[in-house]
């Protein structure tokens, strides 16, 4: 099939470059310009490389071109990025593609936007000459992991009322699960509810795990025995079940205020959403009330940071507990030495961009993981990187001031540690002695 994809954030391109790579015949629309591939301002593992391949084997084109871009099309897909004016942003681009389009095209919206918003998308499409049908496609990209996400998904969730529309993107999607029929067809209202549900459910289990992981650390139990023990349950399973310094990025907190929002609306008190989303806010500042703990008062003190992004694998610092922990260390007096492989420059915008005020002594950006350790008086892992997973521990012991270590990712063994003289805390492992 003819496929146009409109967008300038990551999901736009992995879609571009998955249904390239299946064959299709697609062209990726960024309006404000065509941007080098080698300089994307987003990482994503393999993609650069999926692009490349699939624009030297011509079946992926890039354009700023609304008018020519559409031309021709069987399908467009808008895949926009999560923010503020992603809503109007996306009836935009309905309306200016159904004014360029001289025949018939299905819009799919893959944009992370509110409830009722592709029924609005249709009502523009439906204004042309031509017979638009507008299909929910929720993408359900994880940032580090888009790829495979595209490539075998869980399920793939179409919400379309048209039904020519339905067959022909089942037709073109069926090709990414071939094992087991993973395509789900139902309301567009469905497909948009589901997308945001998904993201509430996901989140809760985390803000759960993280206060069952505050009664452990208390009441002085292990919640890595605790989290084996309930995830041994076939009900609970042990996807999302790992405590740590909570959940960041732009989905998980958007669609869960977005869907309070709309709770709110319909008279419906969202009890449930607004103590998800609570909890995950004390919980981001597990890493500097542990800290405070061991050592009193922070002023003075150096603290080692690894990992800056919310999550693995991505440059992305979008509601970072990282970010949140470098501020208080600055406000309690402490200066910071952080190390992350891919997003040092984007959480050094981010602090000044929140008004953050430091010097170069007071945040150090290292050039390597170790060297963040020269001096400090404790390491807090942040984000679990996989470099970070198997450090040099007799380093790490020679290069800190104290033997402190603050996993906020459960990644390292508590009892080894502690036998080698470090003094180890995780979350909802025990108080630090």
């Amino acid at each position: 099939m003819k496929v146009s994809v409109a967008g300038s954030g990551y999901a736009s391109y992995v879609i571009a470059a998955c249904l390239a790579e299946m064959g299709n015949q697609v062209c990726h629309i960024n309006l404000t310009g065509r941007v080098p591939l080698d300089q994307l301002p987003f990482h994503e593992p393999g993609l650069t490389a999926m692009l490349s391949s699939n624009e030297a084997a011509r079946r992926l084109n890039f354009s700023s071109d609304m008018a020519s871009s559409i031309d021709g099309a069987d399908v467009l897909f808008i895949a926009l990025e999560h923010s503020e004016s992603v809503d109007s942003k996306a009836i935009d681009l309905a309306g200016l593609a159904t004014e360029y389009a001289n025949s018939d095209v299905i819009f799919v919206n893959s944009s992370p936007t509110s409830l009722g918003v592709t029924e609005r998308m249709q009502s523009v499409a439906s204004a042309s000459s031509h017979s638009h049908a507008v299909v929910c496609h929720p993408a359900f990209l994880k940032e580090g992991e888009a790829i495979d996400d595209f490539m075998r998904p869980d399920r793939i969730i179409l919400g379309a009322e048209d039904y020519e529309a339905r067959n022909a993107l089942v037709a073109m999607l069926k090709p990414f699960s071939r094992q087991q029929d993973r395509i789900a067809v139902m309301s567009v209202r469905d497909a948009e509810l589901t997308r945001l549900a998904a993201s509430a459910m996901l989140a809760s289990r985390i803000s759960l795990m993280n206060e069952i992981a505050a009664i452990a650390e208390q009441y002085g139990a292990d919640i890595e025995n605790v989290r084996r023990g309930i995830g041994a349950d076939g009900r609970i399973g042990y996807s999302y079940l790992y405590p740590g310094v909570g959940y960041g990025g732009v989905c998980l907190p958007g669609d869960l205020q977005e869907l309070a929002a709309t709770a709110e609306r319909q008279n419906i008190s969202p009890v449930l959403l607004k103590a998800v989303t609570e909890r995950n806010e004390m919980q981001q500042t597990w890493a500097f009330n542990t800290l405070r703990n061991k050592f009193g008062s922070l002023e003075g003190k150096r603290v080692a940071i690894w990992g800056l992004s919310f999550r693995p694998d991505t440059a992305d610092v979008s509601n970072s507990a990282a970010i949140v922990l470098i501020r208080q260390l600055l406000d309690a007096g402490a200066s910071v030495s952080a190390y992350d492989p891919m997003a040092m420059k984007n959480a050094s915008i981010a602090l000044e961009s929140m008004g953050a005020s430091f010097s170069d002594e007071q945040v150090r950006f290292c050039d390597h993981q170790y060297d963040a350790l020269t001096d400090a008086d404790a390491l807090v892992l942040m984000t679990e990187w996989k470099p970070f997973r198997q450090p040099d521990f007799n380093a790490i012991g020679k290069l800190l001031r104290e033997q402190v270590i603050i996993d906020g990712r459960n990644q390292y063994d508590a009892e080894s540690l502690r036998q080698a003289g470090f003094v180890y805390c995780g979350v909802g492992r025990g108080t630090v002695a």
